[in-house]
């Protein structure tokens, strides 16, 4: 299944696009910026051939684009989400909570005071600033690169040009850790599942887990490149082993350092050991890196030519490759939730992942569900093969 596909085009913006996140089964949430700074708010649905994106809302953040993003639960009971977006040193909160708005649409019948009217609602997000706390110290020009919500929505992390990890407590932002924890600018992070560790990746060419409750280091991912070639981490995950929050792996995509073109490599570690266990080799560097929800899937992102690749994730057999998905590298991948909820909208595919980049694009790549082979006709395979062997053996003499 790794033959090129042609990728699907959702739809297209009017500015740069840097991060994807997903607000519900069937929303998707990409932020950006140039000469227009802001995210938007997607609704997905699927027409029986193509997953369709409709924009349902959009906010300016003014002088700030949305250059990192994370989305997180903000009350269950209400339907609201929490969204956090890095603007220079800081990191703003927003609630953005879904609501149905009314639409009065003419019927054209008419009474003896006028034309009658029908009431319509159609689903709208109402987004609403929080707390603002800044979150990168590095003196002249701070600034916040990466920040994640823990998967139970206690905890968030960010980490920028300074090379601290900090930890804060969620919602309301109070700092519960500062660490110190590269010499270099921070460019990824990650919970773990069970919301206990806390993955980093820096310029320093290092990728260090943490205790996220402790705030204090836990291991160090370990391996050793081929020959002299120096490697740096760009992006790193983790992806839960068999739908447990304790058992875990962790992914990372690795870019050669220097004016040599050695190959690129995603690379899966224990989680326990933090030791390397396998890797696939790419000719040209990479630049996003997603883990589906329930740990099936990985997909990486190309930093030349906009190619897409899917993989298994417990023996990274390559699945499907997009090739030029994108007119320039891609900025961001991000799987839709697995499950019954937003089986519809993958058009009831194993797994489907949205790409972006700042090409303005929004893309959808799905992966068909395994023909599973009936036991009626796996009997009939097994007899037609035993009565094969049979009559080869009679002729044989056997």
């Amino acid at each position: 299944m790794s033959s090129s596909c042609l990728p699907e085009l959702l739809t297209r913006v009017n500015f740069p696009l840097y991060n994807v996140g997903v607000l519900s089964p069937r929303h998707i949430i990409v932020g950006g910026g140039g000469v227009k700074n802001g995210f938007e708010i997607f609704e997905l649905s699927h027409n029986g051939r193509n997953t369709e994106a409709e924009s349902v809302c959009r906010h300016e953040t003014g002088e700030f684009a949305v250059m990192n993003l994370t989305t997180g639960r903000y009350k269950e009971a209400d339907q609201s989400n929490v969204v956090a977006v890095g603007q220079d040193d800081k990191c703003q909160t927003f609630r953005v909570q879904m609501t149905r708005q009314k639409i009065s649409q003419p019927n054209g019948a008419t009474k003896q005071n006028g034309p009658q009217s029908s009431v319509q609602t159609r689903l709208i997000f109402k987004v609403t600033a929080l707390k603002s706390v800044q979150t990168d110290f590095n003196m002249p020009e701070p600034y916040q690169k990466v920040c994640r919500i823990s998967p139970d929505g206690s905890l968030l992390a960010t980490g920028g040009d300074d090379g601290f990890l900090r930890i804060w407590t969620f919602p309301d932002l109070f700092r519960a850790h500062e660490v110190e924890a590269h010499e270099k600018e921070i460019d990824d992070l990650d919970f773990s599942p069970d919301n206990a560790k806390i993955l980093t990746v820096s310029k320093d060419r290092s990728a260090t887990v943490w205790d996220a409750r402790k705030g204090k280091k836990h291991a160090v991912l370990g391996w050793d490149p081929p020959g002299s070639a120096k490697y740096m981490f760009k992006r790193a995950r983790f992806a839960r082993v068999e739908g447990s929050n304790k058992n875990y792996k962790i992914f990372s995509i690795s870019n050669p350092v220097g004016a040599s073109k050695p190959p690129s490599y995603l690379q899966r570690f224990d989680g326990k050991t933090c030791l390397m266990e396998q890797l696939v080799s790419f000719s040209g560097s990479l630049s996003a890196l997603a883990v589906s929800d329930n740990g099936h899937y990985v997909a990486t992102g190309s930093m030349f030519d906009g190619t897409i690749e899917i993989f298994v994730a417990f023996n990274l057999q390559r699945l499907k490759r997009v090739e030029k998905a994108h007119s320039t590298f891609v900025t961001g991948l991000e799987f839709l939730p697995s499950g019954e909820s937003s089986d519809v909208i993958r058009g009831f595919n194993d797994c489907s992942v949205v790409s972006i980049s700042v090409d303005h694009q929004i893309c959808i790549h799905h992966v068909p569900q395994m023909r599973k082979m009936s036991m009626v006709l796996a009997f009939f395979i097994m007899a037609g093969i035993l009565i094969c062997v049979f009559i080869l053996c009679s002729y044989l003499g056997l």
